[in-house]
């Protein structure tokens, strides 16, 4: 089976979001490989953010179909937003500068979250959200009506 690797090229059109996990991320995301810790990192975390010492995973993470979601509550009914998308590979030099603006020792993940950024934004009730890597959307949406959540699908449509 031959794994799909997007390469990002400024200026393609596609908006990317820079995602980050302060409080790491598993090791997963690194290498796709659930049994090892290959292409993992550990810093200290800022202590502008964490003034007691501990460490967190850092990487890149690796290409590949995503789902995500994020949580809200809204008027007292929690909703959950879930959509598809991509996390593409960066030329390095662009990798580099775009991680340098952020927090380092974060792991880093550039994402094509699958609908245009004003839509994402218009209903920022979260700054968080939790990716998968492949296709659980189906899976997604039923736990969080289940659940009890108001589902939005999140796509270019929206």
């Amino acid at each position: 089976m031959t794994k799909r690797v997007t390469l990002f090229r400024p200026g393609d059109g596609r908006f990317l979001w820079v995602l980050l996990n302060s409080g790491s991320t598993g090791a997963y995301a690194f290498n796709h490989d659930a049994t090892t810790l290959r292409g993992v990192h550990s810093y200290r975390q800022p202590s502008g953010y964490f003034p007691v010492a501990g460490g967190t995973f850092a990487g890149e993470s690796l290409p590949g179909e995503i789902t995500w979601a994020r949580s809200y509550i809204r008027e007292g009914v929690l909703w959950m937003d879930i959509g598809q998308g991509e996390v593409v590979k960066l030329p390095a030099a662009t990798r580099d500068e775009w991680w340098q603006g952020t927090t380092r020792q974060w792991p880093f993940m550039a994402a094509d979250m699958g609908i245009r950024r004003d839509t994402l934004m218009a209903h920022y009730l979260s700054n968080h959200v939790a990716v998968a890597y492949g296709d659980i959307f189906g899976e997604m949406v039923t736990l969080s009506q289940e659940l009890g959540f108001r589902v939005r699908v999140m796509s270019h449509a929206a």
